[in-house]
């Protein structure tokens, strides 16, 4: 009976079924303990797009270039491959390069949906999402097991009951927990869902291994041989999801505290998903010997500043604790403590407060901040440009000063607009709060202060009186339109009209695709900010007015990897079955991050990069030549028109053309054969070449190869090649002089930096 279940399980993530079967399945599978969402078959924008259909692609209308005549593009064939790079760490196929040839932006438009069709694709966008969440912390060992309560969670560590034998299971799982809010994202792009889905998504996600974790299947045989990387969507009852936000992962990373209540969580909030800082609302100076008073973050204007916008959203978290758990009590602290809970101007109604966090998801996601700040974030993820921002600090609606404090059985003095009414003497009445003012705290028996209109009436002395308005609903957000600086340089300032231009025509095609993620990155693709490759001429006003176009920028660890592999046909790390060095034991060296205590990347290299820059040159191309030429000519990636008993000759053509094709596969450039580039690269080839003859000639140099650059096991697989395959020794020094060539290019800024 189960080995049935088990089967269905796993297929359940393959494909989408009629709902009344998958619900019966389920409730085979773990009773009513499981609900399920998300099964989405819906036609989906770029679902029939593809090189071979490019008639059923969405078309864009491009973009101009702002700058004709200065402003240099990369041609359509140039951007594929470019993007192909940047999101897939693959090489365009032949057919995705001919369609681009012939059809200019509508064929790069199908191949763009080809490469974001593929599931590393997924694996790209939440590796830039997790430079922003960091939930990557959790990855290893039992870092997010161990985030979570048995108590709650009672199969929290099913592996365990599989003996001594059980740490691959139990890392698998753990990790399975880490990646649940960074695979809500990969879902909601791969099934072209709105992207809005990753606040407002009521449904978490799983793998067989997490939901035995999170839901349990007591009687389920384990080791299911479930594929790990087969997520599913799933409702946990008793738990209002509301996408990201109430994600344990999430919650854990961005914790809170009896201190902090929160307002660490509401400041990520405004910045991840409306692109505001609220750090820069209080801009003043702080005396930190002067007096706060009571209770400053409500009634200390130099607190307040920030307080009165960030302490609503606070509020909105009041159901999830600091190990991201949910009670569902809807209690918070009364507004004599901290403004009460709301959003934009917008209080949060009584009947909500157990689902708040689902009520501030569908308000996130209306805004159209939310849309802005997406599109910030991938545009700075996709091209390594960070979005001007020429803007003094936020300005906020005036606070108002605080009312004067009154002397014994004195009256507290008013405050002003939105501002704190005094606080009154012994047996003194609270002053009157300004318009959506507080009321004054009433002295000892004194009566508290009138709240202004919408104000909150202030709190009674002992034996006292409150006031009794309600309370006022939150600050509404800042002006889209921000204060520019009036001090800016005047050519920064044109540059800064130029990309906020383009980028709001980016952000409405994004919303008007009903925040399709897929078309949002299509059209950063498109535009002269990705595709630009030169700029001529250059006054100094110009130099700084274009200094915000192209990408050329240090390629991260993760992004130079896949690129070795799409390029060179080798992956480097020791041998097969071992980690990549760039994803392991360098990652961090060359900039790279942990999401724990490294959390920022470099992005201007320094001597240890260069170093293992250097390394990386001598060692890739050292493994990928042997291999290359020990394949047959129609499968070499490097050498497809020569083989490597062919004499290095500089004058001929057969040579010439194999560096071309090397700076095609490698650099991605479109050279003619008496290009200086090539020029270049022959005088490095020629003069290894000669000095390693001479080398043989007088014996100081082996015939053999060097131990690493040995070829007797495939360099992917492990494992054993025939003999006929096996590349011990270089007679001619041909193979060595190639391998001094590909070393060249592989150390070219243009290789390291994209």
């Amino acid at each position: 009976m189960f080995s049935h279940v088990r089967l269905y399980f796993v297929r359940m993530s393959y494909r989408c079924i009629n709902s009344s079967l998958k619900a019966g399945a389920f409730v085979l599978l773990v009773g009513s303990a499981l609900a399920v969402s998300g099964c989405k078959g819906d036609p989906t924008l770029f679902g029939g797009c593809s090189t071979q259909n490019v008639n059923d692609c969405p078309t864009s209308e491009g973009f101009a270039n702002p700058y004709e005549g200065q402003l240099e593009l990369l041609s359509w064939t140039e951007t594929l491959r470019k993007a192909s790079l940047e999101l897939v760490g693959q090489v365009p196929t032949e057919q995705q390069l001919r369609v681009t040839e012939d059809l200019g932006q509508r064929g790069l438009e199908a191949s763009l949906a080809e490469l974001m069709a593929q599931p590393v694709f997924g694996d790209r966008v939440t590796e830039l999402y997790n430079d922003h969440f960091l939930t990557d912390k959790y990855l290893g060992g039992e870092n997010a097991v161990e985030l979570l309560d048995e108590e709650i969670w009672p199969n929290l560590r099913w592996f365990d009951s599989m003996g001594e034998d059980n740490d691959e299971v139990a890392l698998v799982t753990n990790d399975s927990l880490a990646r649940e809010p960074l695979e809500l994202i990969a879902h909601v792009i791969r099934t072209e869902r709105p992207f809005t889905e990753i606040l407002t998504a009521d449904y978490t996600m799983v793998n067989g291994y997490s939901a035995l974790s999170l839901i349990g299947l007591p009687d389920l045989p384990l080791g299911l041989g479930e594929d790990p990387e087969r997520f599913r969507t799933v409702q946990v009852p008793g738990i209002p999801h509301a996408g990201i936000l109430t994600s344990a992962m999430f919650l854990n990373r961005f914790p809170t505290s009896d201190t902090n209540i929160n307002r660490h969580r509401s400041r990520m909030t405004y910045w991840f998903f409306l692109d505001i800082d609220i750090n820069r609302f209080g801009s003043r100076p702080v005396d930190a010997s002067s007096d706060f008073g009571e209770n400053p973050t409500l009634n200390n204007p130099d607190c307040t500043v920030c307080h009165t916008t960030m302490d609503p959203i606070a509020g909105l978290y009041m159901n999830w604790n600091e190990r991201g758990e949910y009670s569902g009590e809807g209690e918070w602290f009364g507004p004599d403590y901290i403004l009460p809970p709301g959003f934009n101007g917008e209080a949060l109604p009584d009947g909500e407060r157990k689902h708040a966090l689902r009520w501030l998801a569908q308000r996130l996601a209306d805004n159209p901040r939310f849309a802005q700040a997406t599109v910030k974030t991938v545009f700075e993820g996709l091209t390594g440009q960070k979005v001007l921002d020429l803007s003094v600090s936020y300005v906020m609606p005036d606070m108002g000063g605080a009312g004067g404090a009154g002397g014994d059985m004195g009256v507290g003095g008013a405050g002003g607009d939105m501002g704190m009414g005094g606080v009154g003497g012994d047996m003194g009445t609270g002053g009157a709060g300004g318009d959506m003012g507080t009321g004054g705290v009433g002295g000892d028996m004194g009566a508290g202060g009138a709240g202004g209109d919408m104000g909150i009436g202030g709190a009674g002395g002992d034996m006292g009186t409150g006031g009794t308005m309600p309370p006022p609903p939150p600050p509404p957000l800042p002006e889209f339109e921000p204060e520019i600086d009036p001090d800016v340089d005047p050519a920064l300032k044109r540059a800064y009209d130029v990309q906020q231009e383009i980028l709001r025509t980016i952000k409405q095609r994004f919303i008007d695709s009903n925040y399709n993620f897929k078309l949002l990155v299509r059209e950063i693709v498109l535009s002269p900010y990705f595709r630009a490759a030169n700029a001529t001429p250059l006054t100094p006003e110009m130099e700084i007015e274009l200094s915000t176009f192209g990408t050329s920028r240090l390629l991260t660890p993760e992004h130079l990897n896949r690129k070795i592999e799409a390029t060179m046909g080798i992956r480097w790390r020791e041998r097969p079955g071992r980690t990549d060095y760039l994803r392991d034991q360098y990652r961090i060296f060359y900039g790279g991050i942990d999401s724990d205590l490294v959390t920022q990347r470099v992005t201007e290299p320094n001597g240890v990069m260069a170093s293992l820059a250097q390394r990386m040159a001598y060692e890739v191309a050292c493994s990928a030549v042997p291999y290359d030429f020990s394949k047959a000519s129609s499968q070499r990636l490097l050498f497809p028109g020569i083989d490597r008993n062919v004499a290095v000759d500089s004058g001929s053509d057969q040579v010439r053309e194999a560096v071309r094709h090397l700076h095609a596969q490698i650099l991605g450039e479109a050279l003619a054969a008496n290009d200086a580039e090539i020029d270049a690269t022959l005088v490095v080839l020629a003069e290894a070449y000669s000095l390693g003859r001479d080398g043989l000639s007088t014996g100081s140099v082996p015939e053999d190869l060097a131990d690493p650059c040995r070829l007797n096991n495939d360099r992917m697989t492990g494992d054993s090649l025939p003999n006929d395959r096996r590349i011990n020794q270089d007679p001619d020094y041909t193979v060595r002089a190639w391998m001094a060539a590909v070393s060249y290019l592989l150390s070219d800024y243009r290789y390291l930096y994209e």
